[in-house]
C-alpha cells in the first residue's frame, strides 16, 4: 500500500525541465486485455506533455524512459490484474518506481519536472489502513488491513470451552455460565486496550468491530473515548468464518462509507468558514500562500501555466505582474496547486461528490480584488483556457469575507 512517505519521497525529486513521467496504468482482470497492456501503456506515453493549453510541451516520453516502463510489464512473474500499477520514471533523476494501487484508477501520462501525485493521493485517501476487531464469546483477533495486505496484531483466547456446556446440567451449568459473563467482560476490556494501543496518535485510522450483536456491543462499551471515535462501523458475522480474505471484502462497504461520511464533514467545516471556492478564487489563494488546507474534487486534468520565475499559476498565458516574463505551460493546474499547498505544509484531501472542483480554507482572507463574492462557481472547469482572465483578479467565490 502507498504510503505518505513514498508520496513525500517522488515529491523530492525534481527535474530541471519536463522530463518526470508518470504513468498510471490500469491492468484488466482478463488475459485478453492484457496481451494488449504494452500497446496502451506506449499509446498512454506517447501522447503525455501534449496535451498543453496551448499545444506546448514536449510531447511523449523520453526512449529510455518507455523503454524502462514497457521492460518492467514484459518481465516473468510481473502481474496486476485488475488494479492499477504507477509508474514513476526520469534517466535523468535515475529515478523508476512501479507501485500496484489497490484500487482502479483511470489511464494517465504525464510529463513535468515533478512525479504526478494527485492520484496517490486520492488513493491514500479513499483506502485508508484499519483495523478489525473480531469479538467472540471464547476468541478475539485484532487484524491490521492495509491494501490488500492483512496481518495479525493480536490474538486471544479465554473462558471454558463450549462443548463441555451442552452436556450439563442443573447447578453446574448455570455456575459455569455464569463464569462466561465476567470472563467475557475481561475479555472485552483486553481486546480494548488492544485497540487503543494500535489506533493511537501513530495509527490513526477507522475501526471495524466484527462478530454477533452482543459481542460488538459488549467491545464498544469498553473501548475508551479516543478508540471510540474512530469506529467506522460493524460487520454481523460469525468470528469462525471470517478469513482474511473475507474481511476484506466486508469491510470494503463500511469503510468507503465512513471515508464519504469524512469527505462530507470536511467540506462543510471547510465552506462554513473563511475559503476560497472554484478554480479561479482557489488559485489566487494558492499564489498568495493563504490556502491552508485545499480541497480537490476533480479528477481529470486542467492544464495552464506556471511563471518559472515566480511561480505564479494561472488559466491563461499573460504576463506575470510580479516578473514581466510570460508563463510556460504545465500540464495540470490542480496538481500544481496540491504541491504548492504541501510545500507550503498545508494539508491536501483529495473528495467527491463536492459542489466545486476545488477549494481552499483560508489561513487569511485574500488580498486586493480576490475578495470578492461572486455567484459564478466552478463553470471554470469545462473552460480550462480561463477566456482571457488575469488569474491574479478574483473570480471564484470567496466565503466568510466579511
Amino acid at each position: 500500500m502507498i504510503s505518505d512517505a513514498e508520496v513525500e519521497k517522488l515529491r523530492g525529486r525534481r527535474a530541471p525541465g519536463p522530463a518526470a513521467l508518470s504513468l498510471y496504468l490500469p491492468v484488466p482482470a482478463g488475459p485478453a486485455g492484457v496481451r494488449g497492456l504494452a500497446a496502451r501503456a506506449g499509446d498512454l506515453m506517447a501522447g503525455a506533455g501534449a496535451g498543453g493549453p496551448d499545444g506546448a510541451g514536449t510531447a511523449g516520453a523520453g526512449p529510455a524512459d518507455r523503454d524502462a516502463v514497457l521492460g518492467a510489464l514484459a518481465a516473468p512473474g510481473r502481474a496486476w490484474p485488475g488494479r492499477t500499477v504507477a509508474f514513476f520514471a526520469c534517466r535523468q533523476l535515475g529515478l523508476f518506481e512501479a507501485l500496484p494501487l489497490p484500487r482502479v484508477l483511470p489511464g494517465r501520462a504525464v510529463l513535468a519536472t515533478r512525479p504526478h501525485v494527485r492520484p496517490l493521493l486520492a488513493v491514500i485517501a479513499r483506502c485508508p489502513d484499519y483495523l478489525v476487531a473480531i469479538t467472540g464469546r471464547r476468541r478475539a483477533r485484532v487484524l491490521s488491513v492495509s491494501g490488500t495486505r492483512v496481518e495479525t496484531l493480536a490474538s486471544q483466547s479465554e473462558g471454558p470451552r463450549g462443548h463441555g456446556l451442552g452436556g450439563w446440567h442443573g447447578r453446574e451449568t448455570r455456575r459455569l455460565r455464569q463464569r462466561i459473563i465476567p470472563l467475557g467482560r475481561h475479555h472485552d476490556r483486553e481486546v480494548a486496550a488492544i485497540l487503543a494501543r494500535a489506533a493511537g496518535p501513530g495509527r490513526p485510522g477507522p475501526l471495524v468491530i466484527a462478530g454477533r450483536h452482543d459481542g460488538i456491543t459488549g467491545l464498544l462499551q469498553e473501548l475508551p473515548p479516543a478508540a471510540r471515535e474512530a469506529f467506522a462501523g460493524s460487520l454481523a458475522a460469525g468470528p469462525h468464518a471470517l478469513t482474511p480474505a473475507r474481511v476484506r471484502q466486508l469491510a470494503g462497504p463500511v469503510i468507503g462509507g465512513w471515508v464519504a461520511r469524512r469527505e462530507q464533514e470536511l467540506a462543510g467545516q471547510i465552506l462554513g468558514g473563511l475559503a476560497a471556492v472554484g478554480l479561479h478564487a482557489s488559485l489566487a489563494a494558492v499564489n498568495q500562500g493563504v490556502a491552508g488546507h485545499l480541497l480537490v474534487a476533480h479528477e481529470g486534468m486542467i492544464p495552464g501555466f506556471a511563471c518559472g520565475r515566480c511561480g505564479v499559476l494561472s488559466t491563461g498565458r499573460v504576463e506575470c505582474p510580479g516578473c514581466g516574463t510570460a508563463a510556460p505551460a504545465v500540464p495540470d493546474l490542480l496538481e500544481e496547486m496540491v504541491q504548492r499547498t504541501l510545500d507550503g505544509n498545508g494539508p491536501v484531501t483529495m473528495i467527491r461528490d463536492a459542489p466545486f472542483s476545488v477549494a481552499a480554507r483560508l489561513r487569511f482572507p485574500l488580498t486586493g480584488r480576490e475578495n470578492v463574492t461572486r455567484e459564478a462557481d466552478d463553470e471554470d472547469c469545462s473552460d480550462p483556457a480561463g477566456a482571457d482572465r488575469n488569474p491574479w483578479q478574483g473570480t471564484g467565490r470567496v466565503r466568510g469575507a466579511g
